[in-house]
């Protein structure tokens, strides 16, 4: 299992990541987790998302990598298969998130990290999501109506990483 301090240091570095060390990141991943990274890529530009709100959920994509990229040994790379399958085993989770309100939304998270194989890199998703990186909960970086979806498509990444790496 992933530490919390392992989410919290790997957060912590790439917050800090000056415009290269990001490119750099991006071009590892591109080598490493190409179907994921296309996957974040057409995430954020989800014609929902503002410009804002579509980088915030490639930035966490990035970090949920680099976390399980440190947390787990010798991770895989995801397949089209894989990803396909993380899609498809969330599909109910999309109907749920899509009818409920923000205040359903903190509900159902706080139960899906309860259950979760990895309850810390899900935790730091939904933070990142609701608080944004300053941790501020009356200025979220994603509105209300676009919380659920962004988280979606965050657990599908993560899904698909533990998914690959348990074959």
């Amino acid at each position: 299992m992933i530490s919390a301090e392992t989410v919290a240091q790997t957060w912590q570095e790439i917050s800090a990541y000056s415009n290269d060390e990001a490119t750099q990141s991006i071009n590892q991943m591109s080598k490493e987790q190409p179907i994921i990274l296309a996957y974040l890529l057409a995430s954020s530009e989800n014609e929902l998302f503002d410009e804002d709100e579509g980088q915030l959920v490639l930035y966490i994509g990035v970090v949920v990598w680099q976390i399980v990229e440190r947390g787990l040994k010798d991770l895989r790379r995801v397949t089209e298969k894989g990803l396909n399958k993380a899609q498809r085993a969330n599909e109910d989770l999309l109907v749920k998130l899509a009818a409920d309100s923000a205040g359903d939304f903190l509900s159902a998270s706080e139960t899906l990290v309860e259950n979760y194989p990895e309850p810390e890199v899900l935790r730091y998703i939904t933070g990142a999501l609701i608080e944004g990186e300053e941790g501020d909960p009356e200025n979220p970086p994603i509105r209300d109506e676009n919380l659920g979806l962004a988280f979606l498509h965050l657990k599908i990444v993560l899904d698909a990483f533990l998914e690959n790496n348990e074959q």
